[in-house]
């Protein structure tokens, strides 16, 4: 069990300011709590560790969001991505044990800075239809358990769909809140210890809370475009910064 103290609170701040951030960016502008919070975690934490505290954390998140959108949440669509998580988990889980902590930095980076590429230089167009739903939950659930990111294919899978921006928050939330629980079912399944990344998520778990609700405030106060740009930046020079650590560690 934690220890639910503020001392054991407070020596948490920072992982749980981090959290909060990320919470109150995606709430505000739209953005992937995962893709911001896993870099920033990165420099508390083991990158194995990471991917599970960030999954159980998302996985509170997205169970909160989905429920109070789920007037608009399109189930059909869900199970397509859904069915197609469940295949491809397992095979990111597979992933996940053979590859060091140090390669699965290097790989989480390389995936948020390829994600970020593909979404301002392209304009993808795929309609929304089972088998693209499918295939999308397929790569989906494959990064999900690799790197604890199931979110950039859904992005660009819906970049151009014709979705109401409510269909699409329900959707992804929903879509996340089940492939969060398929990834730590899998992870369970696969033998992973979860003891250290509950210990953690207990403490960070306020930071969610807080900055979700702090972006639904701002959501009509912020500028989303121009914090969205600014992200992009530092998102960039933060993996980065980070694909250079584990080069220098590698050589």
């Amino acid at each position: 069990m934690p220890e639910l103290s503020p001392t054991a609170f407070a020596a948490h701040l920072a992982p749980a300011a981090c959290v909060f951030a990320a919470a109150f960016l995606q709430s505000a502008t739209g953005f992937g709590l995962v893709m911001i919070a896993s870099p920033l975690l990165m420099y508390f934490y083991d990158a194995k560790l990471v991917i599970l505290i960030v999954a159980l954390v998302a996985f509170c998140g997205n169970v909160t969001q989905s429920f109070f959108l789920r007037r608009h949440t399109p189930f059909a669509l869900v199970g397509c991505l859904a069915l197609g998580a469940l295949l491809g988990q397992p095979v990111g889980l597979r992933i996940y044990q053979a590859i060091p902590s140090l390669w699965l930095k290097l790989v989480v980076s390389v995936v948020i800075l390829l994600s970020l590429t593909l979404m301002q230089a392209l304009h993808i167009h795929a309609e929304i239809r089972p088998r693209n739903s499918f295939l999308t939950g397929v790569v989906s659930g494959t990064l999900a358990t690799t790197t604890g990111m199931s979110g950039p294919p859904l992005i660009l899978y819906f970049s151009h769909a014709r979705l109401t921006p409510e269909e699409i928050r329900a959707t992804a939330c929903t879509f996340f809140a089940v492939s969060n629980c398929l990834a730590l079912t899998a992870f369970y399944l696969g033998g992973v210890d979860f003891s250290a990344a509950l210990r953690e998520a207990v403490y960070i778990l306020p930071g969610l809370a807080l900055g979700v609700a702090a972006g639904y405030i701002a959501a009509d106060h912020v500028p989303a475009k121009e914090f969205r740009q600014a992200l992009y930046v530092i998102l960039v020079v933060m993996c980065l910064h980070t694909i250079w650590g584990a080069i220098q560690a590698l050589i």
